[in-house]
């Protein structure tokens, strides 16, 4: 079986040698309407606790059903930074999300700024965005959406988790992102990204005041869309 050429689909079911998954409908769809797979075709599917198999389909109908025939990788967690960003309109959302993701990113807190302009996002949505990356870029686990909260309520959380803030002001002209990624364990780090129209003067006196580990940093001369920003910060750190 050449993996690298294999369709990957995860799975929270528990996979084992010879156990038969059954795919969800819009699983099925993509394989057999789609990717015009029939049965007996070779896939791949994976999940972050059962580790990532090989495994034969078999079409009934509408439906996929997966036998899991060997191991490929045992599971493992992705050991990248965390993103906190400002929730922007659907499409510009949904790409956030999916480059995170390819990106390495660990956990995603959508997060209420002063300037927020979406007040309301569908956490499913973004899971299946996220999903949808694993599966292509090869990554084990998803990464963990967290709910929507108020920008304190976030990096409140973050900071019961030791991790380390890094704020990348738009205003700040360096030092650089990226002269700290060989300093610090990207598992143990939470970049933080501001809305459109950049951070209010509250939200930096806030982290200055109030966050024992903070890092402040810029991107670069320029001002990037929020979006651009959270992909460049994540590659930066790389």
């Amino acid at each position: 079986m050449d993996y690298q050429f294999k369709t990957r689909v995860y799975s929270e079911s528990s996979l084992d040698e010879n156990s038969i998954i059954k795919l969800s409908s819009k699983q099925s769809h993509k394989l057999v309407n789609v990717l015009r797979m029939k049965t007996s075709d070779d896939i791949i599917i994976f999940n972050n606790i059962s580790g990532e198999w090989s495994a034969k389909i078999d079409v009934n109908k509408s439906i996929v059903s997966v036998e899991c025939i060997k191991k490929i990788r045992n599971a493992k967690k992705e050991a990248g930074p965390s993103l906190i960003f400002s929730p922007l309109k659907q499409a510009r959302s949904d790409w956030l999300i999916e480059k995170a993701t390819e990106c390495g990113v660990e956990s995603i807190y959508p997060t209420l700024m002063k300037r927020t302009s979406v007040r309301n996002v569908n956490i499913d949505r973004y899971r299946n965005y996220a999903i949808g990356a694993a599966e292509q870029t090869g990554r084990l686990s998803i990464p963990e959406i967290q709910p929507l909260r108020k920008y304190e309520e976030q990096l409140e959380i973050c900071e019961k988790l030791n991790k380390t803030i890094i704020f990348c002001d738009e205003l700040r002209m360096s030092p650089i992102i990226k002269e700290f990624n060989n300093n610090l364990n990207a598992s143990d780090v939470v970049i933080v990204i501001g809305p459109e129209g950049g951070f209010d003067d509250i939200e930096r006196d806030y982290v200055q005041t109030n966050i024992e580990n903070l890092i402040e940093c810029s991107l670069g001369p320029r001002i990037y869309r929020a979006e651009t920003a959270a992909l460049i910060a994540l590659a930066l750190f790389q």
